[in-house]
């Protein structure tokens, strides 16, 4: 098909997002590599090789791509789908901006276990995102019925070499404030607890409004600068069962968290209350 560029949506951390307009009539989203690095080109070719091998209602889904890019400048591509309702991160911010807190059970409905899911699909995959954020969780539609898992690039470790080679030019596997403390120390033992990390920062933000306490990222014994609140101090309808599935999700050493996304998805399942989730 043949694209032509409406308008800029956004720009990741290695590349730049429109949405366009293809021949067949329908709108599309299109990323372009911006800088054609090693480390870059590596990652986005990874992001296309995750995207055409997942199929999940709440991942994005790709449909062309063409690494070699198109004259003048050649800038490798692909197209996905135009994902009209914007972020998390953005709906987050203008909720927040009033002192809102998210509803405990539609967020969990509408954002949470669906993000387990699609993490689910992914982990069985072999698959791991490890950079989970709010700006990488988009909703299809203005109504933030539905969400949809976007930007992949760092989604699976593809060899000690290559982690190596990241670790050596000063970059980490995920974003300050929500990756894994071990995506700062341990390069080589990075898997899907990492992911449950980065879901239970989002989890706790979306109940609290505020990120919960970083770890020293200078210490690798791993500490908190303080103790980290529950959620429901913010939160009065956060149950206590909810307080201790966040917190565990948010445990420094991987081990002392939910060992696997199912196990997760079979917590929140079993809580008291559970009949409102559904």
């Amino acid at each position: 098909m043949k694209y032509q560029i409406v308008r800029k949506l956004g720009a990741g951390g290695f590349g730049n997002v429109y949405e366009v307009q293809a021949s067949d009539g329908n709108a599309y989203a299109m990323k372009l590599l911006r800088d054609i690095g090693i480390i870059n080109k590596q990652r986005f070719e990874t992001e296309i090789k995750i995207l055409a091998q997942l199929n999940h209602p709440n991942i994005v889904k790709i449909f062309e791509w063409n690494l070699g890019g198109d004259p003048p400048d050649f800038s490798p591509w692909y197209t996905m789908e135009y994902l009209r309702g914007g972020s998390l991160r953005d709906h987050m911010d203008d909720k927040f901006k009033d002192g809102y807190v998210f509803q405990r059970n539609w967020t969990i409905n509408n954002v949470i276990l669906p993000t387990c899911h699609a993490l689910a699909q992914a982990h069985s995959a072999g698959i791991y995102h490890r950079d989970l954020k709010p700006d990488n969780i988009m909703y299809t539609s203005n109504d933030k019925a539905q969400i949809k898992i976007t930007d992949w690039g760092l989604g699976r470790d593809i060899g000690r070499k290559s982690i190596a080679l990241t670790a050596s030019l000063g970059q980490i596997g995920g974003t300050p404030g929500y990756c894994a403390p071990e995506q700062w120390f341990t390069f080589d033992t990075i898997d899907g607890r990492a992911d449950i990390y980065s879901l239970g920062v989002i989890f706790y933000e979306m109940m609290t409004g505020r990120l919960p306490s970083m770890y020293n990222q200078r210490d690798s014994n791993l500490k908190r600068s303080k103790v980290l609140d529950p959620p429901s101090k913010y939160h009065p309808t956060i149950t206590k069962d909810l307080d201790m599935c966040i917190l565990k999700m948010l445990e420094l050493q991987a081990e002392n968290r939910y060992q696997s996304v199912w196990q997760l998805i079979s917590e929140i399942e079993s809580f008291p209350d559970a009949r409102y989730y559904y």
